[in-house]
């Protein structure tokens, strides 16, 4: 018995999502993946809401890391946070295809990274009472260019990653007893809250990830392997927790960690960036990785390759 609990999720996405890089306010590139703070967002908020806890308190705004958080709740939630991560999985689109060039292989879906220019947007330099004239200006009349373009500055276009009918696995793990106590509640609330809450998974970072739930575990007592166990993965794990023994199945990509850090992370993928990623097929086996001391593996028992690696320990 141990005090570790997992929210598990498969969903897919409708077009793809958008989660941004932290501190940036010009062109805003965003992510390829869910970093691990996403992916605690996305079960903390149903979570939270069973609960009966405000998701979101925009009224505060603390240090955390090298980040900030704007809700007081985050800080529990992180703290009691042993690894959050995720996978892509690419559905095989069609069977085995005849294609000019090709080799027959099956068509699959990926993950690229653009700027949004529907996104284009000018914004006001401060001029006092003269934000409101240059608000009220309609587009291509004479005000609109006299009063409202040359007191305005040009915002670049805003980055979103693009995955139409891409899967992704997400997994949490957290300690149930030290959040419990965070947040005042019991862990018999929590475990019973938390299998409702996997159901409640509906989109990934903005409002406009939309997904599609396919499939939602919450599991009590999981799985730990020690280390120099050998395991196959499809997440995404740091580099200082693995030995990766198939590289050619596996990417390297920066995210930011629990603590807002910018860190290496392995991608069980054929090709995988910070731009485009080209992620292993439903049915296909995942890479190979050697566990590292001081990290252990975490795992949902009989579910091929849902296994997480962690250096944080309970």
């Amino acid at each position: 018995m141990n005090n570790l609990r997992i929210f598990y999720a498969k969903v897919t996405f409708s077009w793809g999502f958008v989660v941004r890089h932290r501190g940036v306010t010009a062109a805003q590139p965003a992510y390829p993946i869910p970093p691990p703070t996403t992916v605690v967002g996305t079960f903390a908020y149903p979570l939270l809401r069973i609960l009966g806890l405000p998701p979101i308190n925009k009224a505060s705004s603390i240090a955390w890391g090298e980040g900030r958080l704007i809700s007081d709740l985050m800080k529990p939630l992180l703290e009691s946070t042993i690894m959050a991560t995720a996978a892509l999985i690419s559905p095989r689109m069609c069977e085995e295809v005849a294609l000019p060039h090709s080799h027959g292989k099956s068509l699959r879906v990926g993950v690229a990274v653009y700027q949004e220019l529907g996104r284009i947007i000018a914004s006001p330099y401060k001029t006092g009472g003269q934000v409101k004239d240059i608000k009220s200006s309609k587009v291509l009349e004479s005000r609109f260019f006299t009063d409202a373009i040359p007191k305005a500055f040009p915002v670049q276009a805003v980055g979103a990653t693009y995955a139409p009918a891409l899967m992704v696995k997400l997994l949490w793990v957290l300690n149930a007893e030290k959040l419990s106590k965070e947040i005042n509640v019991s862990i018999d609330k929590l475990d019973s809250a938390g299998r409702k809450a996997v159901y409640g998974v509906v989109r990934i970072g903005s409002k406009e990830g939309i997904v599609a739930l396919e499939e939602a575990m919450y599991v009590q007592n999981p799985r730990i392997l020690d280390p120099g166990e050998k395991v196959n993965s499809r997440f995404y794990i740091e580099q200082s927790c693995v030995e990766a023994l198939d590289p050619a199945m596996t990417a390297e990509i920066v995210l930011p960690d629990l603590q807002y850090k910018l860190t290496s992370y392995y991608l069980p993928a054929h090709i995988g960036s910070n731009t485009v990623i080209i992620p292993l097929a439903e049915g296909e086996t995942p890479p190979l990785f050697r566990v590292l001391s001081p990290c252990k593996a975490i795992a949902i028992p009989n579910l091929e390759g849902v296994i997480g690696v962690t250096h944080i320990w309970a």
